[in-house]
């Protein structure tokens, strides 16, 4: 079983889908998924809400009965951890439902209302969305977040700052002291007509402690970016640490990745 999890801190939503076909035959594979649903609790304090994508779920509809009152366990218990709420959308066979004691809808957007919350906006870049690319890697003791993409896309417009402000944001609901961006370049193609958006990115997230940002990796003329760029991670952190934004210890250890 291998659950992708999303959590958005600012609307206190954890957003969840299975990464790949999965089917729930018996009470070990419920408590395989109250497991990996327990890992992704460990950054939550404080109560929340439950968007599951089931796509990719298939639920043994011969055991159900037996199941439904191990799932009726596992939502009592999820409850005494803060969870509010959940409910499950894209289920190919809506009977599978009522094993769950979640209440069900057929897309993620009605879902959204039975939530309360406001969906999810997405770009579509390629094979994965925009959003869906991003991976951030939070380095607590060096004061960085490192940013990278998970697939090759480009920030066209306002939109795309938008989204890499709305995920970063988000983020950063687990700080509480200053911090730089350290950006993986390897994937990011950036064009020459979003350069002016930049400015407007960067003066928000000074708000929010931001100290500096550099980029490593890239593959393209550093005027493409509009931050400093470096060959390697190596030289990137260097910079940081030069700018005494890391200690050189930390600088050191992190930089070795690559």
């Amino acid at each position: 079983m291998q659950l992708k999890i999303e959590n958005d801190f600012q609307q206190k939503v954890m957003r969840m889908a299975f990464a790949e076909p999965t089917r729930i035959e018996n009470k070990k594979d419920v408590l395989r998924w109250r497991q990996e649903w327990m890992n992704a609790l460990k950054t939550w304090h404080s109560p929340y809400k439950a968007l599951i994508d089931a796509t990719n779920l298939e639920i043994n509809k011969e055991e159900s009965a037996g199941l439904r009152d191990e799932f009726e366990r596992m939502k009592k218990f999820l409850e005494g951890l803060f969870l509010r709420k959940a409910v499950v959308f894209g289920l190919k066979h809506p009977e599978e439902g009522q094993a769950l004691p979640f209440e069900s809808a057929q897309t993620a957007d009605e879902a959204s209302v039975l939530l309360g919350i406001r969906k999810l906006e997405k770009v579509t870049s390629g094979v994965l969305e925009f959003r869906d690319a991003i991976v951030l890697e939070n380095h607590f003791r060096q004061h960085v977040v490192e940013m990278s993409f998970s697939q090759t896309v480009e920030v066209l417009s306002a939109k795309e700052w938008n989204l890499l402000k709305s995920k970063l944001t988000n983020n950063l609901m687990q700080w509480h002291s200053k911090w730089s961006l350290i950006v993986d370049c390897t994937n990011l193609k950036i064009s020459s007509e979003a350069h002016g958006e930049y400015a407007s990115f960067l003066k928000y997230f000074r708000g929010f402690f931001l100290k500096a940002v550099v980029g490593y990796g890239i593959v393209e003329d550093a005027s493409r970016y509009p931050f400093k760029v470096f060959r390697s991670r190596h030289k990137a952190a260097a910079e940081l640490e030069g700018e005494g934004m890391v200690s050189g210890d930390d600088a050191e250890c992190r930089s070795r990745k690559g």
